[in-house]
C-alpha cells in the first residue's frame, strides 16, 4: 500500500507546507503508522515526506516501533523524552535527525540522512555491527554532525552537481568504518572523526572545495585500512591522525591537503599506496610508534609541504616530490626492501638514512643540511645529486656506513672557513675522491705554481699553498714545500693554506669540491724520520665527509702520541688537545671536523687506519672548521693565559696520577712554534705571543700534565715570547677544575715578584728578545697546608725535620712496627731509596745530598701514614 501511494505522497508533501506532528502512543500499541498515535492526526495516517515526527516527554514517554520502511523529514526526540524508537527492522530515510533524549534503535541495514545530524547528552544512538548511516549531501549546503555518535558504518554519499560540505564536528564521533564517496563532486571535510577500523575513499573530482580542513583520527586497537580512490589527487581529504595501537595497511591513492599528524601507530603493513600531499604538514616524533609511514609519497605541483621539526619520515618506496618541501630538521628513512627512488624538484633536507637492503636512487638534487646515514646493506646511488651544504651552524656530512652498505657516484661537499683574521689554515680535502690543488684553485684566492696566481707578488715570492715534509725539522724552511696546481689533494694529507679575502680581516669562505666520497678504511701512512734530522710530526687530515673522533682514529696506536695539533687563525698559533684536555679555549679537541688538517706525532714509522666507526656527529656552532671549542674533562688542570698588543695565547697544566716529570706520550703535548712564512717574511715564521711550560729537560709543553698534584706543590718553569716588546697580562683560568683551597702563584724572576693569581691577573712588561723562562708557577694542592706548614698528616709518633746532620725522622711507637721510609722531590722522584726499619723507637737519618730544595717524606707503619714538606 506504501508503495503505490509513494508518487502520490510526494506530490502532494511539495504542494503543501511541512507538518509537524507529536507523538501520543494513544492507542498504546507503540505503532508509528497507527494515526491514532499522533497529534494532530497526520495527513497520511502517519509522518512522511516533508514531515516531522517529535517525540516529547510532556506529552508520552511511550515507545515507537517503525514497522516498515519510512521516509520523513526530520525526526526530533526532545531531551525530556525517555522512550525508544525502533528503527532496527527498517530502512528510515531522514532529512535530519535532532537526538535530544531517548533511544534510537538505528537500522541493522540503512539510516539515510540528507540534512543535519544532531545529538544531546541525554540521547542515546544505539546501532548494529551492520548498521550503515548513508549521509547523501544532495545540495552545496553546509552538513553538521553535532554529537558523541557511535556509528558501525558511515558512508558519506552526493548527489547532483557542485560543491560539497560535511562537517563532522569537534570530534566526538566515532565510527568503525568511514567511506567517503565524492563521486564528481568537490568536497570540503570540515570538524574532525574517529575511525576504529576503516577508510575507504572514492570519487573522481581532483580539486576540494573550499575550507577542507577536516580530519580523519585512528583510535582504539586492532588493525586499520585505508583504501584510496582509484587515480591520485582525486577526492582529497584534510587530513589523517593516527592515534591508534594498532597496524595500519593503506592502499591506492590517498590525497591530504592539510595534514598528515601521527602521535602514536602501532605497525605498518608496507603495500603499494601512494599519498599526495597537496600542501599542509607532516607531523610525527622520534620513537618507532611515533613516526610517520608511507609507502610512496608525492607533492602536487605548486603545493608547500612542511615536515615538521623533530619528526621521522618513512618510506617504503618513492618519494617524488612535485611541490616543494619545507624539511625542517626532519630525518627521511627509506626502509623499503627493494629499490627506492627520491625524485622530482629539488630537496633540502636535514638527514636521510638508508636503514634497508636494495639500491636507493637519488634522482632530483638534494641539499644535505645534517647526515646522510647508511645503516643497513643498501646501496645509496646518489647520482651526482647529493650536495653536503655547510653553513656556519651546521655542516652536512656522511654518516657511518654499515658493513655491507654502500654510497657510489659523485657528491658534493660544501666547506666553510669562518670569517676572522686572515691567516695560515691547515686543510684537508673533505672527504672527496680525485681532487687537486686546481680544484681550490679560484674558490680560495691563492698563489701556487701553476696558479691562475703565480708565486712572484709585487711584495716578493708568496706561495699560499704548501704541503709537509716531514723529513725536515719542525723549524726548518724546507718542511713547507711550495705547491703546484697539479699536486694532488690525497684524502687524509693535510696542507698549509693561507685563507683570506682581505690583507687582514676575512670574512666567511665557502668552496666546494666533487668527486666520489671517501668511505670504509682509509690508511694514513706516518714516519719518523729521524734519520734525516726529522723529528716525527706528520701532517695529516680528516679523510672522511664527516666529523671524526681523533681517539678513535688513534686506536691506542702504541708509536703515535696522544696529542694533536691545529693552528688557529684568530689566535695566531698552534693548539693541541691530548686525553680530554685542550691547550685553549678555542683549540683543538677530540672532534676533529671534516676538511681539517692537524699535526701528529709519531715515535717511528707507522699507521693510522681510518674507519667509519671513528665517524661522530656534533654541531658545526660548537665545532667549526678550524677554530674547535674547549674539550670538556674531568681532569685537574689550569689554563695559564698571556695578552698583550693585540695578541694572545694559551698553556695547560694538569695533574695527574698518571703522570711523569718527563714527556709522557699519553698525558702531554708539545709547543709548536712555526708556520709558513708571509708576504715579506718568506721561510719559516714564529715571531709571535706565545707561552708555554718546561721540564727539567728544557722541553717546551702546550699541554704539561704533573704528578703528585693534588697533594703536593709543583713549581713549573714558563716561557713567555712575545711578538713585540710592551706590557703584557699573565692569567689563570679554569680554575673550577682545582680544589677550591688549592694556591696559584707566580714568580717572576726578574723582578724578583710572588703574585697570586687566583686574586688577579700580573701586568709587566715583557720583551721581544726574551728566550728563557722568566717566570715560575707554583701549585699547592690545599692553601690551608702552605709551603710553610710543617705536616700534610699529624703523628705524635713521628717526627720529621732536619738539623746538622742532616733529615731525620724520630720514632716514638708504644710497640714494635714495621715502617716504610720515603723521600721524593716536588715532581715526584725519588731523592733517596725508600728505607724500611722494624722497631718501636729510632731515629733514622736520611742520606740526603742535594740541599736547597723541596722535599716529601712519608713515613708508612701500616697504621698510619704521615708526609710532610720541608725545605732543606
Amino acid at each position: 500500500m506504501k508503495t503505490f501511494f509513494t508518487t502520490l505522497l510526494m506530490l502532494i508533501a511539495i504542494s503543501i507546507n511541512a507538518q509537524s506532528y507529536t507523538w501520543t502512543n494513544s492507542a498504546g500499541d507503540n505503532d508509528f503508522e497507527n494515526p491514532a498515535n499522533w497529534s494532530p492526526a497526520p495527513t497520511f495516517g502517519f509522518p512522511s515526506f516533508g514531515e516531522t515526527a517529535i517525540f516529547d516527554g510532556s506529552v508520552s514517554n511511550g515507545n515507537c516501533i517503525l514497522p516498515l520502511d519510512e521516509d520523513f523529514s526530520t525526526l526530533s526526540m526532545l531531551s525530556n523524552y525517555t522512550g525508544s524508537v525502533d528503527a532496527t527492522g527498517v530502512d528510515l530515510t531522514l532529512v535530519s535527525l535532532s537526538l535530544q533524549g531517548g533511544s534510537l534503535l538505528c537500522p541493522s541495514n540503512t539510516l539515510h540522512v540528507s540534512g543535519n545530524f544532531v545529538k544531546g547528552a541525554s540521547g542515546n544512538f544505539i546501532t548494529s555491527p551492520t548498521s550503515v548511516l548513508e549521509y547523501n549531501l544532495t545540495s552545496a549546503t553546509v552538513r553538521t554532525m553535532n554529537g558523541a555518535f557511535n556509528l558501525a558504518n558511515l558512508n558519506i554519499i552526493t548527489t547532483n552537481a557542485g560543491n560539497r560540505t560535511i562537517n563532522f564536528g569537534a570530534g566526538t564521533t566515532t565510527c568503525t568504518n568511514l567511506k567517503l564517496l565524492g563521486g564528481s563532486n568537490s568536497m570540503s571535510y570540515r570538524g574532525s572523526i574517529n575511525v576504529t577500523s576503516s577508510l575507504t575513499i572514492s570519487g573522481t573530482a581532483v580539486t576540494a572545495a573550499p575550507n577542507n580542513t577536516g580530519t580523519v583520527i585512528f583510535t582504539g586497537a586492532g588493525n586499520k585500512t585505508i583504501v584510496g580512490a582509484a587515480a591520485a589527487g582525486n577526492n582529497p581529504i584534510g587530513g589523517i591522525t593516527f592515534n591508534t595501537a594498532g597496524t595500519v595497511a593503506m592502499s591506492n591513492n590517498i590525497t591530504v591537503s592539510s595534514k598528515w599528524l601521527v602521535t602514536n601507530l602501532g605497525g605498518f603493513t608496507p603495500g603499494t599506496s601512494l599519498v599526495t600531499m597537496a600542501g599542509g604538514t607532516v607531523t610525527s616524533g622520534v620513537a618507532a610508534t611515533a613516526q610517520a609511514k608511507f609507502d610512496n609519497l608525492s607533492t602536487t605541483t605548486g603545493s608547500t609541504t612542511v615536515f615538521t621539526a623533530g619528526s621521522i619520515v618513512n618510506f617504503n618506496g618513492n618519494l617524488t616530490n612535485n611541490g616543494s618541501i619545507t624539511s625542517n630538521n626532519a630525518l627521511y628513512k627509506l626502509n623499503g626492501l627493494g629499490a627506492q627512488a627520491i625524485s622530482g624538484n629539488s630537496i633540502s633536507l636535514n638527514a636521510i638514512e638508508v636503514s634497508s637492503t636494495g639500491a636507493k636512487t637519488i634522482s632530483t638534487p638534494i641539499n644535505v643540511l645534517d647526515s646522510v646515514k647508511i645503516s643497513s646493506t643498501g646501496n645509496l646511488i646518489s647520482g651526482s645529486n647529493i650536495t653536503l651544504v655547510s653553513s656556519i651552524a651546521l655542516k652536512g656530512r656522511i654518516a657511518q656506513i654499515a658493513a655491507g652498505g654502500s654510497l657510489s657516484g659523485n657528491i658534493t661537499v660544501q666547506t666553510v672557513a669562518p670569517g676572522g683574521t686572515t691567516d695560515w689554515a691547515v686543510l684537508g680535502v673533505s672527504g672527496v675522491n680525485g681532487q687537486t690543488l686546481s680544484n681550490w684553485d679560484g674558490q680560495i684566492p691563492m698563489t701556487c705554481n701553476g696558479c691562475a696566481n703565480g708565486t712572484t707578488t709585487a711584495g716578493g715570492p708568496f706561495a699560499s699553498a704548501t704541503s709537509w715534509d716531514e723529513t725536515a725539522l719542525a723549524g726548518d724552511p724546507n718542511a713547507y714545500v711550495t705547491m703546484n696546481n697539479t699536486d694532488p689533494l690525497t684524502p687524509g694529507k693535510g696542507f698549509w693554506i693561507y685563507l683570506g679575502t682581505g690583507p687582514s680581516v676575512t670574512s666567511n669562505m665557502f668552496y666546494n669540491v666533487t668527486g666520489s666520497a671517501v668511505t670504509g678504511n682509509v690508511n694514513m701512512p706516518l714516519t719518523n724520520s729521524s734519520a734525516a734530522n726529522g723529528d716525527g710530526y706528520n701532517l695529516v687530515s680528516n679523510p672522511y665527509p664527516s666529523p671524526i673522533s681523533w681517539g678513535k682514529l688513534l686506536n691506542s696506536n702504541p708509536l703515535v702520541d696522544n696529542a694533536i695539533y691545529i693552528y688557529n687563525a684568530d689566535l695566531g698559533v698552534t693548539t693541541s688537545y691530548v686525553s680530554g684536555v685542550s691547550s685553549h679555549v678555542n683549540g683543538a679537541n677530540d672532534v676533529i671536523p671534516m676538511g681539517q688538517g692537524f699535526y701528529v706525532r709519531a715515535q717511528a714509522a707507522t699507521a693510522l687506519t681510518a674507519q667509519e666507526s671513528n665517524k661522530v656527529s656534533f654541531n658545526t656552532s660548537a665545532n667549526p672548521l678550524l677554530k674547535t671549542n674547549e674539550a670538556q674533562s674531568a681532569n685537574v688542570y689550569l689554563r695559564l693565559n698571556v695578552d698583550g698588543g693585540g695578541f694572545s695565547d694559551a698553556t695547560v697544566v694538569r695533574f695527574h696520577p698518571s703522570a711523569t716529570s718527563s714527556f709522557n706520550k699519553d698525558l702531554d703535548a708539545y709547543k709548536l712554534f712555526t708556520s709558513p712564512g708571509y708576504l715579506g717574511y718568506p721561510g719559516v715564521y714564529s715571531q709571535r705571543t706565545t707561552i708555554s711550560t718546561k721540564d727539567n729537560s728544557n722541553v717546551d709543553y702546550s699541554i704539561n700534565s704533573l704528578p703528585y698534584a693534588t697533594t703536593q706543590n709543583a713549581v713549573i718553569p714558563v716561557l713567555v715570547k712575545v711578538y713585540a716588546t710592551g706590557q703584557h697580562t699573565i692569567s689563570a683560568s679554569s680554575l673550577q677544575n682545582l680544589p677550591p683551597s688549592a694556591c696559584v702563584t707566580l714568580r717572576d724572576k726578574l723582578t724578583n715578584t710572588t703574585h697570586d693569581l687566583k686574586a688577579s691577573p700580573y701586568v709587566c712588561n715583557i720583551a721581544d728578545t726574551t728566550a728563557s723562562a722568566r717566570f715560575e708557577l707554583t701549585v699547592c694542592a690545599n692553601i690551608s697546608v702552605g709551603i710553610n706548614n710543617n705536616t700534610i698528616t699529624n703523628s705524635n709518633a713521628i717526627f720529621i725535620n732536619n738539623d746538622a746532620n742532616g733529615v731525620f725522622v724520630k720514632l716514638d711507637y708504644d710497640k714494635t712496627l714495621k715502617t716504610k721510609i720515603s723521600i721524593t722531590n716536588i715532581l715526584g722522584q725519588k731523592i733517596v731509596d725508600d728505607k724500611t726499619i722494624t722497631t718501636d723507637k729510632e731515629t733514622v737519618y736520611l742520606n740526603v745530598q742535594q740541599k736547597n730544595q723541596l722535599l716529601f717524606i712519608t713515613v708508612d707503619n701500616g697504621i698510619e701514614k704521615t708526609t710532610k714538606k720541608l725545605i732543606y
